[in-house]
């Protein structure tokens, strides 16, 4: 099967990505979920989506220096934020603001959606190592020697969180449902409740990367079993353990639930084992379909709003340009 989106009229049209739509590689007979079709937006890099299902992202050749702009999902553009240089972005759960990274730049900002209002902030670590805490403050990570997390105000306000010493640095650190999760470089979780003292809840050794379900329930991680070899693992978030093994595969990464949590998207690359590729998972049966055979565990699983669809963006280096491109996979 395969589909078109149309263009929405009233939007500027020049320049507009090209756009490429392909055959699904499964259609998932007898499963939760269906891969109803792929589309692909040529120079386009897309970073998030707006509440309308709008894309937001950046067109051309490069990410360097690029304006941050909206486009429907046919590739036209609607409007530009003011933005230069981002590399990504996180969206909050309400939608009405986004944290902005420059990677160039080792920089973030906050973005109004409604307003169009910037507000700086401090120098940042890794992009995407912190998250969303609520509509209004976001969880970072100091670009210091021994990270160091912080919270910010969407005003830019900044206020320490305390968190247990973590000497290897921190890789990753989200708050949710009044739990801090820190995933350090010996690749242990500790996860602390961030009342009563801020006493420890459980931890898990062997973890390069984790993600919550949206109501802080479950736990998706990877844990690395021998050399060469990771499982996908869904687990008990607030108390650990009850671990249930998803997936096995030489390389692992890039988990995603879904907005609702019905859903967990994931990358894998394990040619020996016949399962390469992006895949999607129903979170309650453990069911999964294949929704791509080419692996990216460099990019990320970004879904729509309304669950329906994801996008995964790409930037393949040129020996003059380079070429960037955003794949759309939309699901029933």
């Amino acid at each position: 099967m395969m589909f078109l989106f149309a263009a929405a009229p009233g939007c500027d049209r020049s320049p507009s990505p090209s756009v490429t739509v392909v055959d699904p590689p499964a259609a998932g007979t007898g499963v939760n979920t269906v891969l109803a079709g792929i589309q692909r937006l040529d120079q386009f890099y897309g970073m998030g989506w707006s509440p309308e299902g709008e894309l937001i992202g950046i067109s051309g050749a490069s990410l360097a220096g690029a304006p941050l702009e909206f486009r429907n999902l046919a590739g036209d553009k609607i409007r530009d934020t003011g933005i230069k240089g981002a590399t990504g972005l996180q969206m909050a759960p309400d939608g009405k603001n986004a944290w902005v990274y420059h990677r160039y730049e080792g920089t973030a900002d906050f973005y109004n959606l409604e307003s169009g209002r910037i507000t700086r902030t401090g120098p940042q670590s890794r992009e995407l190592s912190g998250a969303w805490v609520d509509d209004k403050s976001y969880l970072a990570v100091l670009a210091e020697q021994k990270s160091r997390l912080v919270r910010f105000g969407i005003d830019g306000e900044m206020t320490p969180v305390e968190h247990e010493n973590v000497e290897s640095g921190i890789v990753k650190a989200v708050f949710k449902a009044g739990r801090l999760y820190v995933l350090s470089g010996e690749r242990e979780l500790t996860v602390t409740e961030t009342g009563g003292g801020g006493a420890r809840a459980w931890t898990r050794s062997g973890v390069s990367d984790f993600a919550l379900s949206p109501d802080g329930r479950q736990i998706a991680l990877v844990s690395g079993t021998e050399p060469d070899q990771s499982v996908l693992v869904l687990a008990d978030a607030v108390r650990g353990g009850s671990e249930k093994t998803a997936a096995r595969g030489r390389l692992l990464g890039q988990l995603s639930w879904s907005p609702e949590g019905s859903r967990v998207a994931f990358s894998v690359f394990s040619p020996d084992q016949g399962m390469t590729g992006l895949y999607v998972m129903n979170a309650d049966s453990g069911r999964m379909i294949p929704v791509s055979y080419k692996p990216n565990l460099k990019s990320v699983i970004d879904w729509s709003p309304t669950g329906t669809s994801f996008m995964v963006s790409e930037v393949l280096s040129g020996d003059i340009t380079d070429n960037m491109f955003t794949t759309i996979y939309q699901l029933k």
